[in-house]
């Protein structure tokens, strides 16, 4: 590139990054997605400033801005875990998930607003599909920074359904890894047997060139070949949570699916409430492993629902927890065996059994989710249309154990399909 050509480059992408801070300006003190005073005008542009001699070629995710929830630490940025608990006892070195993105040209946005402890006691995030509803939890701020289109990429955590969930509400693109693939590093834990570290992202193709990136051991792939993928429809006790408008748009969805996809009714659990039982009390027990001696001498810090949680977990002896995350693995193993001898590729679910409920109080409904935590399975998630209030539908593709690469190039497909798009191509305050 010629001189001028390059000065005007230059000039360009500083009037669009100029451009995004005023939008993050004019709406986040109704969106509330991130944690007051991590946002900094003049810190992101001199990040921006930073890396502009770089090549393009050596920073492929050059210029895009990032948020990060509120359990994951940062250099700079104190973590605080949407707690009033003291700060100090979260510091840490920067989670190499993070250094990952900075190190690849991402600019850090700020800190996006996680429910306490990344449990169920919510933040003042809105969903900015719908400023009246919930944009989910715990990962809320993360899944509405990208909704509102202050974030390109946001990472959240998720130990039951907090990638998953918000994204769906939100309608952007979520992705929850098989369980280990990314590292967790630098993260206060809620349960260590569950946890993920997870990414939300405006389009599919932005969350190809990231996943190279932050998950261990990608290996590129080529597009899926066009033969036969068989879609496992997860019937029963499983898809009998959903409400009856939220089935209808999915069976409905499934049904637009053309060639390659092949549809298979395949009833994955007997009772899916057990599953979810079980979850709770694994989670339960480790997040009480996590706060046992921080809640002896701050109990009356915690918000009701991690006191609440934090309690149970004390009820939970040791045995017992041994004996729930054997049979966790034993129920993976069940999963992915079933997969493999009924020929499934991927499942698709509905995100949630109902849209993203109105209020803020609640982080919304999660028992479509844990399932796949539980087992350890990815998840893509996008969305599949909108309710006449703006609300999002969005459906869960879920993946064999490890086939992250796999489960990609299908939700590419399965979009292409569709003919689905961003629900917004520039947000608008609804």
């Amino acid at each position: 590139m010629n001189k001028p050509l390059e000065q005007a480059a230059k000039i360009f992408h500083h009037l669009v990054m100029k451009k995004r801070i005023k939008h993050i300006i004019k709406y986040e003190s109704r969106v509330k997605s991130f944690v007051p005073g991590t946002f900094d005008e003049k810190r992101i542009l001199e990040d921006y400033a930073k890396i502009q001699s770089k090549p393009d070629n050596m920073l492929p995710l050059k210029n895009l801005l990032i948020g990060v929830k509120d359990i994951i630490n940062v250099n700079g940025c104190p973590t605080r875990c949407g707690s009033s608990l003291p700060k100090e006892l979260f510091k840490g070195p920067q989670a190499s998930c993070v250094s990952k993105l900075l190190n690849a040209g991402a600019i850090f946005t700020a800190k996006t607003v996680t429910a306490e402890f990344a449990v169920s006691d919510p933040g003042e995030t809105r969903n900015p599909r719908n400023l009246s509803h919930t944009p989910g939890g715990s990962s809320s701020g993360s899944g509405a920074s990208v909704a509102a289109g202050f974030c390109d990429i946001a990472i959240g955590t998720q130990t039951s359904g907090s990638v998953i969930r918000p994204a769906g509400y939100c309608g952007v693109i979520g992705y929850k890894p098989s369980f280990g693939r990314i590292s967790r590093d630098g993260v206060l834990l809620f349960s260590s047997s569950m946890d993920h570290i997870g990414i939300f992202a405006k389009n599919l193709n932005l969350l190809e060139k990231t996943l190279p990136i932050i998950v261990d051991s990608w290996s590129f792939q080529k597009p899926t070949p066009d033969k036969e993928i068989c879609v496992g429809i997860p019937e029963g006790s499983y898809l009998n949570l959903s409400k009856p408008h939220v089935l209808k748009q999915y069976l409905n969805t499934v049904q637009r699916l053309n060639k390659p996809f092949q549809a298979k009714k395949v009833e994955p659990v007997i009772d899916i409430e057990n599953y979810n039982r079980s979850i709770d009390k694994i989670t339960f027990a480790e997040l009480y492993n996590v706060h046992s001696v921080w809640y002896s001498k701050y109990k009356e810090l915690y918000r009701p629902i991690s006191r609440q949680t934090i309690e149970a977990g004390m009820n939970i002896s040791a045995n017992s927890l041994a004996l729930l995350l054997n049979k966790a693995r034993e129920d993976q193993q069940f999963l992915q065996r079933l997969m493999i001898e009924e020929g499934i590729d991927i499942w698709i679910a509905p995100v949630a059994p109902d849209l993203a409920p109105f209020g803020i109080d609640s982080t919304g409904d999660f028992r479509l989710n844990s399932i796949w935590s539980y087992t350890g399975l990815p998840v893509i998630t996008i969305p599949t249309g909108v309710n006449s209030n703006n609300l999002p539908y969005s459906i869960q593709i879920v993946g064999r154990f490890g086939e992250d690469e796999k489960l990609l190039q299908i939700s590419k497909l399965i979009e292409k399909s569709l003919n689905t798009s961003p629900l917004l191509n520039e947000w608008e305050l609804n």
